[in-house]
């Protein structure tokens, strides 16, 4: 029998049409379980922050998804950065990004990501870098750390959680405004930093207000100050930088994005569960229970925050390069 070339392939172009939703759209997103990466160690106020919004993105995406929260530490967490970067862009692996941690490896050197790799899905928290002592610190007050660290330069060790990090780049900025010397001491988050502080390996320490927070509540930590604009009401106590004559606000952004090239819906999705999420009066307080400074960006916003914190942080890296 003849065979009709024309209607042969006028019957292939048309089931190529008709397949290739399949392959490339996925209406029915989520319909598999999702990795959310980080790029520190468990116990950090990232690792925290991601295991509290974790279930409530599950019960706002639907479908009965489960989301696995992933630890990938290290460079100061540049590998988790990374391995969100260069994930596959179908929305089911996403990741939490640490403004200025993810954005200083971008001018110190040319990591495999840049500010266009990332799909920003919105902003969840900013937490407030402070310094902090143990509880039983001879260091009573902000202006007692200072006092010492100005009397002896260079003798004071202070731990943080990675070389070029938020709390390190901050307290960096501070003490080249005072013109202050310690002895910087890396960790690979902020948990184990927390831990060298509360086991007598450092003097005192910088990170998040909200890493913090539990266990200056606990009588177990003592922050000395933050650089909050203004006074937390989780520890109303505490002064600002500010107030006591050092005019510095200064912290870590910590929000949720995907790898740039999600499809529009599947973004759409994700974004939408996140702002229904912060207001979700049970997520609030679950925020509270864990000392979570929320601070809700919408993408637009939070990408503009990712532009100018970079123009910024390019800009004292200009004038005081803070690694070799």
């Amino acid at each position: 029998m003849k065979m009709n070339t024309q209607a042969i392939t006028a019957a292939l172009m048309a089931s190529s049409i008709l397949a290739a939703p399949a392959v490339y759209a996925d209406s029915d997103y989520p319909n598999r379980d999702i990795t959310m990466l980080v790029g520190y160690s468990a116990g950090g106020g990232t690792d925290v922050m991601a295991r509290t919004v974790a279930p409530y993105l599950e019960e706002y995406l639907g479908g009965n998804v489960n989301i696995t929260v992933e630890n990938r530490p290290g460079a100061g967490g540049e590998l988790g950065f990374t391995a969100i970067a260069q994930a596959e862009p179908d929305g089911y692996t996403i990741g939490m990004l640490n403004i200025p941690s993810f954005i200083n490896p971008i001018i110190q050197r040319d990591p495999d990501y840049t500010l266009d790799s990332f799909q920003p899905i919105g902003n969840i928290v900013t937490d407030a870098t402070s310094v902090v002592v143990r509880a039983d610190s001879e260091f009573e007050t902000l202006e007692d750390f200072i006092d010492y660290v100005e009397a002896n330069p260079g003798a004071m060790p202070v731990g943080n959680s990675s070389l070029g990090g938020a709390t390190h780049t901050s307290f960096l900025r501070f003490l080249h405004a005072e013109d202050l010397q310690v002895t910087h001491v890396p960790f690979p988050g902020a948990a184990p930093s927390r831990t060298a502080l509360l086991g007598g390996h450092v003097a005192a320490s910088v990170m998040g207000i909200g890493e913090a927070g539990p266990y200056h509540l606990e009588g177990d930590l003592r922050i000395l100050g933050t650089m909050a604009a203004e006074r937390w009401e989780e520890v109303p106590e505490v002064p600002t930088f500010s107030e006591l004559g050092y005019p510095i606000v200064a912290g870590s952004d910590r929000g949720l994005a995907a790898p740039a090239g999600i499809p529009d819906d599947v973004r759409d999705k994700l974004v939408e569960a996140v702002a229904q999420m912060i207001e979700d009066e049970d997520f609030r307080q679950d925020a509270r229970d864990q000392v979570l400074p929320l601070n809700y960006m919408a993408p637009d916003a939070y990408r503009e925050q990712m532009q100018s914190t970079l123009d910024e942080m390019q800009a004292i890296w200009d004038e005081n390069p803070w690694a070799s």
